[in-house]
C-alpha cells in the first residue's frame, strides 16, 4: 500500500515538474512524446503534405499561424500543455501532437512581494517582463 502512494505521489511530481517546465522527457521517451516550445518563443513545423487546417486545443497555451502550405509557426503564450491537431484538404488527420509549453528563464528574475511575483526581464537592464496582448 504504502509502495502505491510512493509511485503515485512520484507520478504527480513528474506531471508539475513538466508542466512547469522544469522537466523534459528526451526526444525518444515514450512515455510523453510532445512539441516543446518556450513562452514568447516560435518553434516551426515543417510537413510533408500541405495543409487545410490547423486547430490548437488552447489558445491561450499557445497559438498556431500557417506560413504556407507546408509550414506551421508555433507560439508559446503560457505555461501548460494543450494539442495541435493539423488536417489537410481531405479531412484526413496529418498530425495530433501534444504541445507543451514551459517558461523561458534564458535572462529573467523573478521577484517576490508576499504572494505576489513579477517576472523581470534582464537583458540588460532588469524591467518587468511585457506579456502578450491579448488575442482579438
Amino acid at each position: 500500500m504504502a509502495d502505491k502512494k510512493m509511485t503515485d505521489l512520484k507520478k504527480l511530481i513528474v506531471a508539475a515538474l513538466l508542466g512547469a517546465g522544469v522537466l523534459t522527457y528526451p526526444a525518444g521517451a515514450t512515455e510523453i512524446q510532445a512539441i516543446q516550445v518556450q513562452t514568447d518563443q516560435a518553434h516551426i513545423l515543417r510537413l510533408d503534405k500541405p495543409v487545410k487546417s490547423v486547430i490548437i486545443g488552447n489558445d491561450a497555451i499557445a497559438d498556431a499561424v500557417m506560413q504556407d502550405a507546408k509550414t506551421i509557426i508555433l507560439t508559446g503564450r503560457n505555461n501548460g500543455v494543450t494539442n495541435l491537431v493539423v488536417m489537410d484538404q481531405n479531412g484526413e488527420t496529418l498530425l495530433d501532437e501534444k504541445v507543451m509549453v514551459g517558461q523561458n528563464d534564458l535572462a529573467t528574475t523573478r521577484v517576490f512581494r508576499g504572494a505576489n511575483m513579477i517576472i523581470m526581464s534582464c537583458t540588460p537592464i532588469c524591467e518587468p517582463k511585457v506579456a502578450a496582448p491579448p488575442k482579438s
